[in-house]
């Protein structure tokens, strides 16, 4: 028999050639997407670093570019790398003379303003998002340190012109304080992840060798690179080549002995810059700064592949009141008491308090939970995330004006104001239809889901279905012509829609259940729970007030309420739907919001579902709920109508006036046709 030769390893090479090359095109294009979305949105203020983040979270798997990132190992090893380039970079644009003018009120913002920032932020992320003191002190670790790329570029750039000695103690700040924020996260971290309670005394030493061992190697390692650097011969495109890698030589020593690498890079660029009689310096200055935009490019590109939107978006409220505590507050306190002894000008002040700018730190810090495997990771690398983007928006895009309002930099050069006028309009029209189409496409997606407003009776039965079923509706408001319904036909019709608005919303309810008893298998057979699946329980934890952390807590809370209850509740409180209560004000279950009335029929049954679920006068009732879970028997409104007195003043008396109702008009029929649904626990 004849051999014949395999096509296998060429078909394998093809592939391996195919996927590099697919690879290769697409990181090129997302850079050349990045450059040409910075140069289109400039002239309108825009921070280009949020455009290179923007760029990448639309090149990620939630949007149109689908690529799927979850790589935090490989964005720490890239972020140190371009954090590395980028603080190098920048101490080689600091005169040593300015540097030194400003070196201790620098020093006192990256020690004592990082702490001073980290505790006031830490109990606003108690507060907002529920957290332990532990918890709450690692997130304001996580956002307390100011980031060296967005201040570079955004405050001592050529487009704002800072006052020099204002940009060079924000400048300064940022390349010394991330040793402190970086201790503060690793400790804390060691904390949750029962490593036990931190030592103050070795936390502080920590601090110290940090500080002390990055500063003496990038000091004495940048001068050594520049005294090598003028006895060696070299063809002139390698001297930048040897400087660049020998701040990331110093960046790693530094880290691997426990000293700050992000310090150790920055003060080898000063130290390089200071240095007499260098060889090449123009060019390698010309080379760094080139390689520290591609740095900032990759880094922003690759944090918003890593980060995504929809789990920030689970935070973004808790976590758009941290940023506000954080740029607000926290900053300028921070700012104030530690530029109390400087001589520094009352504007200058309140600059250097606005522009505390965060930006690819907080995410990278906002890494080590994840890396770490803490506990409740995603909603500290989330949050980071969601402070960074209000961060650039709110101080990246007002960085200009501020500066121009405080008198800190110079006023801008007339003309150019219409050109400027189009792209701003331009970029807000831009902003305006991404909006509409995602608002369309939320809309078309839960279309199923939204009230409906049923015009006469006859609308209203055709949703209810068959005569004496229950089906889950979700309604605005009743028909017009409700009242003059027959009284005998209109009680069957409103203990139809009474329970059907509560089954409509126990349909939801069910939902988030299901997730959570997955979670809970999960955490069972030893799987830790993903990112997005931290980030939908942690949302369901705030909604709930349950802990995050208790699982079965969670459950507790999560369940239905019996229909036949919502019904009976409801006919009591509005004499089955002849009220004006019912009517005109949609309160069909004997609670008023502070607003006078419901905004539909479906808000109404969310509220009275989420007061059983919520209050804490209802734990017995949950408790029994979850006793007939466990024990397998069925959720009905006779087995819990007695432990709703708190409901009303007149407690058991109330409860049994509910039973009566039920019993009566025969309510329960509505929970036997929907506990079939809600009885399976796998």
């Amino acid at each position: 028999m004849i051999a014949l030769p395999c096509p296998a390893p060429t078909a394998y090479i093809g592939h391996i050639m195919e996927t590099a090359e697919l690879i290769l095109l697409a990181a090129a294009g997302l850079v050349l997407l990045a450059i040409a979305g910075a140069a289109a949105t400039r002239q309108a203020g825009a921070p280009l670093l949020l455009i290179f983040l923007v760029i990448g979270m639309l090149a990620g798997e939630e949007g149109p570019g689908g690529i799927a990132f979850h790589a935090h190992d490989t964005a720490y090893l890239f972020g140190s790398l371009a954090l590395a380039l980028i603080l190098f970079d920048g101490g080689l644009g600091t005169k040593l003379r300015r540097l030194r003018s400003v070196l201790r009120p620098a020093l006192s913002l990256a020690t004592l303003g990082v702490i001073i920032t980290a505790g006031i932020t830490a109990i606003a992320a108690k507060y907002l998002f529920g957290l332990g003191w532990v918890e709450a002190a690692l997130m304001g670790a996580i956002v307390s340190s100011t980031d060296a790329a967005a201040v570079l570029m955004l405050i001592a750039g050529k487009d704002i012109k800072a006052r020099p000695r204002v940009a060079t103690t924000l400048e300064a700040e940022s390349g010394f304080n991330d040793p402190m924020a970086v201790i503060l996260v690793v400790t804390f971290v060691a904390w949750l992840t029962g490593q036990g309670i931190p030592d103050p005394l070795v936390a502080t030493l920590s601090i110290v060798w940090a500080i002390a061992a990055g500063a003496a190697i990038g000091w004495f390692g940048g001068r050594l690179i520049a005294y090598v650097e003028r006895k060696i011969g070299l063809p002139i495109g390698l001297y930048p080549i040897f400087a660049s890698a020998g701040a990331v030589f110093l960046f790693s020593f530094a880290e691997v002995i426990g000293g700050s690498g992000f310090l150790a890079a920055y003060l080898a660029g000063v130290a390089m810059a200071s240095a007499p009689k260098r060889r090449a310096a123009e060019a390698t200055a010309r080379f760094s700064d080139g390689l520290a935009w591609i740095a900032q490019i990759g880094l922003f590109l690759m944090l918003g592949l890593l980060v995504t939107p929809s789990h920030a978006a689970e935070v973004a409220l808790p976590a758009l009141g941290l940023a506000f505590v954080l740029i607000l507050m926290a900053r300028p306190v921070a700012v104030l008491i530690c530029l109390a002894p400087e001589r520094f000008r009352l504007n200058e002040r309140a600059f250097i308090g606005w522009m505390g700018l965060r930006g690819a730190v907080p995410i990278f810090l906002g890494a080590f939970p994840v890396l770490a495997g803490v506990e409740n990771a995603n909603l500290y690398f989330s949050a980071a995330f969601a402070v960074v983007i209000a961060s650039l928006v709110i101080q990246g895009w007002t960085a200009g004006p501020v500066a121009r309002l405080f008198n800190v930099a110079p006023p801008l050069a007339r003309g150019g104001n219409l050109a400027n006028a189009g792209m701003i309009a331009a970029v807000a029209i831009g902003f305006t239809l991404a909006s509409a189409v995602v608002s369309f496409g939320v809309n078309e997606r839960d279309a199923d889901r939204e009230p409906i407003s049923p015009v006469n009776m006859r609308e209203l039965l055709a949703a209810l279905g068959p005569d004496g079923t229950m089906r889950a509706v979700r309604l605005e408001s009743f028909p017009s012509d409700w009242e003059q319904m027959d009284p005998a036909e209109r009680r069957e019709t409103f203990a139809r829609v009474a329970a059907g608005l509560v089954a409509a919303q126990n349909e939801r309810v069910m939902e988030e259940r299901e997730q959570l008893l997955v979670m809970r298998a999960q955490e069972e057979a030893g799987i830790p729970l993903s990112l997005p699946q931290q980030a939908r329980r942690d949302t369901l934890a705030r909604r709930y007030g349950g802990r995050y952390d208790d699982l079965d807590d969670l459950l507790a809370r999560v369940d239905i309420v019996p229909p036949s209850l919502g019904a009976a509740q409801a006919a009591l409180a509005t004499g089955w739907g002849s009220s004006s209560s019912a009517i005109e004000r949609n309160a069909l279950y004997g609670r008023s919001p502070r607003e006078g009335r419901f905004g539909g029929l479906t808000a109404a049954a969310a509220d009275y579902v989420d007061v059983f679920n919520t209050h804490r006068d209802f734990a017995a009732f949950r408790a029994e709920r979850a006793r007939l879970r466990a024990q397998g028997e069925a959720v009905t409104g006779p087995a819990l109508v007695s432990l709703i007195g708190p409901y009303a003043e007149s407690g058991d008396a109330y409860a049994a006036q509910v039973r009566a109702v039920m019993n009566s008009a025969g309510l329960t029929r509505f929970d036997a046709s929907r506990e079939a649904g809600f009885t399976e626990e796998s």
